[in-house]
């Protein structure tokens, strides 16, 4: 006969895989771990002139904070673009957005500083004719308002782990607090090099697969 042995292990994956920490996947968290309302977020931003920017260094969940508003503004019927701008070259993408945007539409721009200062200002001078709002993530002061300043403890780290997938199998076993200390400690509070390397500690204490035996 062939069973499966049982370990307690046994189809566990790893929580700390993209899948589930990827921008979009967690709600966004403030640095204490609590939730942010998207509304009143959004709300502060158009008294703010609806162009601002998130702003925070890398791995703060600017992103993460990005992808959940959009999400929002599309909840409310609104029309939203986004552009993550990997080169210089990838802010054509962004001005076509812009210029397609309906009055009153939201354009999401990730990595807004990899823009040159002069296209920079022609995009926010190209919204402002169109009539669309502008909504950008920088690791550095930019020109357009702070509507977000981020920022990340171990205690923010924390509560992203206790979100995650069977958090009650692993969490005291696998990864423990003194392991989610010592990863935002190496990282230098970057979130998603600490994600990365609490991913690599699961693996590494993972116990093996339940192996096939065979009986007749």
């Amino acid at each position: 006969m062939h069973r499966l042995a049982e370990h307690p292990g046994s189809a566990m994956l790893n929580p700390f895989a993209s899948r589930y920490t990827r921008p979009g996947c967690l709600p966004p968290l403030d640095h204490m771990g609590r939730c942010i309302d998207a509304d009143d977020v959004l709300s502060a931003f158009d008294h703010m002139g609806a162009m601002a920017s998130i702003r925070g260094p890398h791995g703060a969940g600017k992103s993460t904070l990005l992808a959940h508003l959009a999400d929002r503004w599309e909840d409310r019927g609104m029309a939203v673009e986004r552009v993550r701008l990997r080169t210089r070259a990838d802010m054509s993408q962004a001005m076509a957005c812009i210029g397609r945007a309906p009055d009153a539409g939201l354009v999401c721009i990730d990595s807004w500083e990899l823009a040159g200062g002069f296209t920079r200002w022609r995009a926010c001078r190209k919204a402002r004719r169109v009539g669309c709002r502008l909504l950008v993530t920088e690791h550095r002061r930019t020109g357009l308002p702070v509507l977000i300043e981020c920022h990340t403890t171990a205690a923010l780290l924390g509560k992203i782990v206790s979100r995650l997938p069977d958090h009650h199998r692993w969490f005291g076993t696998l990864i423990d607090s003194a392991d989610i200390e010592a990863a935002f400690a190496l990282s230098g509070g970057n979130l998603r090099e600490a994600i990365a390397e609490l991913y690599d500690r699961f693996e590494r204490r993972l116990p093996p697969a339940p192996s096939l035996l065979v009986g007749g």
